[in-house]
């Protein structure tokens, strides 16, 4: 059974006369009639009849209509959804994150790539360190948001946006009323970091700038950090784009 044989079909229904329909065709009548008795012949039904009225459809015609056109209709959105998809109009993009893009360029970013390609789903994956790269590697996520100290030497990479560190302190640090804070400052902290910064690269990071600090890793988000912070437990070092979250007892710097 032929797509082509179905359309055929439904000409000639539509039409109510082979002739009709051949000529909307571009057929020699011939050519159409034998088209659709190979259909009925691979049914084993008839579909048409001979009305004074002109060519009919049978109740068996009539049924079989019904899901021809249906066939058709998902065979047209197939077409349209696999010619978009190649266009880069239509599809989705899987996104691996190691940290939840909350930051105002980010957004900014993706806001506009949303109204630039609305046929096209972004769909977020957060990954710990490793499980991000592991995720690459193995095609689980289509492209990745990864901070530079934590790209592998393998992995392509094209800047998308730069934000500044802060240093996260709870009410009453020594340390508050700053402007700036250099790393040397923050030697002798307790450093809490969440389970996005439990990787190796992560650690390694941090302890080459603060080689005195005391790193304490928490199986938790970054929220719960922020609220052992809060509570005095440490510091934590995060995004610029967390000073948007607005928690009372915390200072940034």
């Amino acid at each position: 059974m032929h797509l082509t044989e179905l359309r055929y079909l439904l000409t000639v229904i539509e039409a109510g006369s082979f002739g009709r329909a051949a000529q909307s065709l571009h057929l020699q009548v011939s050519t159409l009639s034998r088209a659709i008795s190979r259909l009925e012949d691979r049914l084993g039904v008839t579909l048409l009849e001979r009305t004074p009225a002109g060519i009919r459809a049978t109740a068996s015609g009539r049924l079989a209509t019904r899901y021809i056109r249906r066939v058709l209709h998902e065979t047209h959105a197939m077409e349209d959804t696999l010619a978009r998809g190649s266009a880069g109009e239509k599809g989705e993009i899987r996104l691996g994150l190691h940290l939840p893009p909350i930051s105002p360029v980010l957004m900014a970013l993706l806001r506009e790539w949303r109204m630039s390609y609305p046929g096209v789903i972004v769909a977020p994956c957060e990954f710990g360190e490793e499980s991000l790269h592991a995720a690459l590697t193995g095609c689980r996520v289509d492209v990745a948001l990864i901070p530079d100290c934590l790209l592998q030497n393998h992995e392509a990479a094209v800047r998308v946006y730069a934000e500044p560190l802060v240093a996260v302190l709870p009410a009453g640090h020594h340390l508050i009323g700053q402007n700036m804070l250099h790393w040397a400052s923050l030697e002798n902290e307790i450093l809490l970091l969440g389970a996005s910064g439990k990787g190796a690269i992560c650690r390694d990071f941090y302890m080459a700038r603060l080689p005195g600090a005391r790193l304490h890793i928490l199986e938790a988000s970054i929220l719960s950090v922020l609220a052992f912070v809060r509570a005095g437990f440490g510091i934590t070092i995060a995004a610029q784009a967390y000073s948007t979250l607005k928690c009372r007892s915390l200072h940034l710097i």
